[in-house]
Formats: C-alpha cells, structure tokens, sequence
C-alpha cells in the first residue's frame, strides 16, 4: 500500500496539461523512429510491414517506453514526469 501511494505521488503533474501534448507526442515518436531505424530493440512485436514509425507509435500506445518529459515554465522551473503517469490526449 505504502509503494502504491509513493508511485502515484511520483506522477503528480504540476506543470502543464496530464496528458501528452501532441509536439511531445511527436518529438517521442520521430526520436524513437529514427533509434529503431538506427538498429535500437523494438519493445513490441512487430507486424510484416510496419515501418519503424508504425512500431514508435505502437510501443507508444502500449506504454513501454521508458522515457522521463520535462517540462519547464517560463521561471526558469521544471518537472520530470515519466511517460506512465501521462496519458494520451482526449
């Protein structure tokens, strides 16, 4: 119980919006497109066909990235949130 309430005190977003942005949600994809074109691990399983977009975006949807956004306001502060505690846009 203790370990649940610390996770979800982690994902407390206190700056901008709880979900992904759609200029994060791009800057994620293109970035771990071009890794997966480059050689990088998929972390899904992977369709005859799919173009390493197609795969960015799925592991996107799925959650298995592990990548940490941040995000700064205009004072100079800033918040790291992990991918999981965001959502996808409504």
């Amino acid at each position: 119980m203790a370990e649940e309430a610390a996770s979800e005190k982690g994902c407390e977003v206190k700056i901008g919006p709880p979900w992904l942005t759609k200029y994060e949600k791009a800057r994620i994809v293109g970035i771990r497109a071009l890794q997966i074109a480059l050689g990088a691990p998929v972390l899904v399983k992977v369709k005859e066909g799919m173009n390493p977009v197609e795969i960015a975006e799925e592991e996107l949807k799925r959650g298995v990235l592990p990548i940490i956004i941040v995000r700064w306001t205009p004072g100079g502060r800033y918040q790291e949130i992990p991918l999981r505690c965001l959502r996808l846009q409504p």
